[in-house]
């Protein structure tokens, strides 16, 4: 009925008032508008106190956008931060020009070992890996302090930039002259705030594409070409991702190259049941590991029927298979394996140096595979530490290596993955014959991938190892930072009260290990 309460007027909608959907009311004059104010300690104040019982929806929005404006602010505060500490570290290993002769007022001598140990100080602060502080340092010194870039930096600095945003635009900068990133910021910067990550993008795509300049992709391309690598990401269930960042047209040859392989690699009588994408990840195995005299498991498999390989991922080249010229090369991969777990007693996983662990299974294959090396460890139950490494077939010296490598699998420095067999063997306390003092023992040495090798030497970081073979790291700040050994044997009270009948066999038998990896005995259970 016209006019009756409820209905529809000329531009609106019907509402029950209360109803959910129903359109809300103003927010009242006086709601306080928390994502509008440049963050600051007086507002993180305020977000700290949980919201009242009565708080509207209204505020309470305003309060999440306030978090995120506040968090971008911090993280642009960081920035600042980490840009200035790398920077005066610089500056002191600077001579000042105001006396000569006097030395630079720091303790280094050139920029660039100072700018390597700061950065190590960020990085354990941190707890970042070497390659993540370098980059994060990379865009707080070309944001902060580059004076092109000025304009991001001052909205960064108000919270209004998300650090994915300004990676996109110190991205879209890169090749550009002053000229032309202060044109593009001109463009994109006042709608950036209100944009997603991807509207922002497409808008820094427009201008690029809108400049001029034949020479902008060639610089673009050179500066990306120079960032190419490869790396390998451990993964869960005994995988790993390998990433290869390559020009386009070499990564477009490679794969392929790969999917022309999958398609013509001969299968024997059997039908091939792997899917391309299985078939392609198995040629990259082949075409790689092929100088080792190793295949994929796959290939193995269809080429002559074979049964699985014995190694998991890889077996020995078929015979459909081309061999490769000798002499083939020789790679070295470490996998510890708890003397139960390889006896088939129990199904502890192993440790993959530089990778974690991986399934029993995995590990037992890798250790009967042909051509592998053995050699015995003594563990403590309790902690896992490595005791005692059987020397029988090394000289003095190699046997000292290897065992320091056996309890430091990796690098000693924190966070550091990189495999022991790719270190320096370095003495903690220095080694001075005349002196007799640091001498070349297991409690004297360690594992150090080349980069931790030389910070260790440098002015003011301190390195010590403890009895129970953590590395504690003392940097020029006074910062202390512990590295724990990785756990080779069964630890706690299921290592410290069990000897299962592996345990036990080898016991009784101590050239046990070595007729097993000559595959002349039997497991003894």
């Amino acid at each position: 009925m016209p006019g009756a309460a409820g209905a529809p007027r000329p531009g609106g909608t019907a509402a029950t008032p209360g109803a959910r959907g129903a359109p809300a009311a103003p927010p009242p004059a006086t709601s306080p508008r928390w994502s509008e104010q440049v963050p600051d300690s007086g507002l993180i104040a305020v977000l700290e106190r949980p919201p009242g019982r009565g708080t509207s929806d209204h505020e309470r929005l305003e309060r999440i956008a306030a978090f995120e404006r506040a968090i971008s602010w911090l993280q642009a505060q960081q920035e600042v931060e980490i840009a200035g500490y790398v920077t005066a570290a610089e500056r002191a290993a600077v001579p000042d020009p105001r006396r000569p002769g006097s030395g630079p007022p720091g303790p280094f001598d050139t920029p660039a070992h100072a700018s390597r140990s700061a950065t190590a100080e960020i990085q354990l602060i941190l707890h970042l890996t070497g390659a993540a502080v370098l980059a994060r340092l990379e865009r707080a010194r070309l944001l902060h302090q580059d004076p092109t870039l000025a304009p991001t930096a001052a909205l960064a600095r108000t919270g209004l930039l998300t650090a994915p945003k300004t990676r996109k635009i110190l991205e879209g900068t890169v090749g550009l002259d002053p000229a032309q990133a202060a044109r593009l910021q001109a463009t994109v910067l006042p709608k950036a705030a209100t944009q997603t990550t991807g509207q922002l993008g497409a808008a820094i795509r427009r201008f690029l594409v809108s400049l001029a300049d034949s020479g902008l992709p060639v610089r673009r391309r050179e500066r990306a070409t120079r960032t190419r690598g490869v790396t390998v990401q451990p993964d869960a269930d005994g995988m790993a991702v390998l990433r290869a960042f390559l020009p386009a047209a070499a990564a477009t040859g490679i794969y392929a190259v790969l999917d022309e392989t999958a398609r013509h690699r001969p299968c024997g009588d059997g039908a091939d049941v792997r899917t391309m994408d299985q078939r392609r990840a198995d040629a990259l195995t082949d075409l790689v590991l092929r100088p080792t005299g190793h295949a994929s498991e796959g290939t193995a498999a269809t080429a002559d029927a074979a049964p699985p390989a014995d190694v998991p991922g890889v077996a020995p080249t078929p015979s459909g298979i081309p061999q490769p010229p000798h002499p083939t090369i020789s790679v070295r991969i470490n996998v510890t394996v708890p003397l139960d777990t390889l006896l088939g007693a129990d199904e502890a996983p192993a440790e993959l140096a530089g990778h974690g662990p991986i399934p029993a299974a995995d590990a037992r294959a890798l250790a009967f595979a042909p051509g592998t090396v053995w050699y015995r460890l003594i563990t403590d139950p309790v902690s896992g530490r490595v005791l005692h490494r059987d020397t029988t077939r090394y000289r003095p010296d190699a046997a000292l290596a290897e065992f320091v490598r056996a309890q430091h699998p990796t690098c000693t420095h924190p966070g550091c993955r990189v495999p022991a067999h790719r270190c320096d063997l370095d003495h903690v306390v220095p080694h001075d014959p005349a002196g007799g003092t640091g001498p070349t023992r297991s409690d004297n040495l360690h594992p150090l991938c080349r980069s931790h090798h030389l910070l260790k030497h440098s002015p003011g970081w301190q390195v010590r190892l403890l009895p129970d073979g953590s590395t504690r790291w003392t940097t020029p700040s006074g910062h202390v930072h512990v590295a724990e050994p990785t756990p080779v044997g069964p630890r706690g009270a299921a290592g410290a009260g069990r000897r299962g009948p592996g345990v036990l066999a080898l016991l009784r038998d101590p050239g046990l290990a070595d007729r097993l990896a000559a595959g002349v005995a039997d497991a003894p259970f």
